[in-house]
């Protein structure tokens, strides 16, 4: 119960990014200003590879059912979808994510010279 109680209070302040990305796969939250992708997961069975209902449990992606409806087992993975496709859509889950990639980005000037011998030098570069 205490650890369900400190997840609770240490997520209360964080943004929870619900007005982003409606309508689109990829965007800046508008409460916050992250940029952030919608990421696709699906659970499989780990031993028939069945897929599994998946439902969200304090942040966690966990199957619905405790054991596989096909084989009955309980081990299962999860699997990490860039796209859904429409027969995926009703046992996938979606959380937006921050993107690492443009998060780690800075924005950059490269100013370039042509000289008149034909060869060309940088002279300046400035990162914000």
């Amino acid at each position: 119960m205490k650890n369900i109680l400190i997840k609770f209070f240490k997520n209360k302040n964080k943004c929870t990014h619900k007005n982003a990305l409606i309508n689109t796969n990829e965007g800046y939250c508008p409460d916050c200003g992250q940029y952030l992708v919608k990421n696709y997961y699906i659970v499989r069975c780990a031993s028939c590879d069945i897929k599994r209902e998946a439902k969200l449990y304090w942040g966690e992606i966990v199957p619905k059912n405790k054991f596989c409806s096909n084989c009955g087992a309980s081990e299962y993975y999860i699997e990490k979808l860039d796209k859904i496709n429409f027969i995926d859509a009703q046992f996938a889950i979606y959380i937006k994510e921050i993107a690492e990639e443009i998060k780690n980005q800075s924005p950059e000037t490269q100013i370039w010279v042509e000289k008149e011998n034909g060869t060309i030098k940088q002279i300046e570069v400035k990162s914000a």
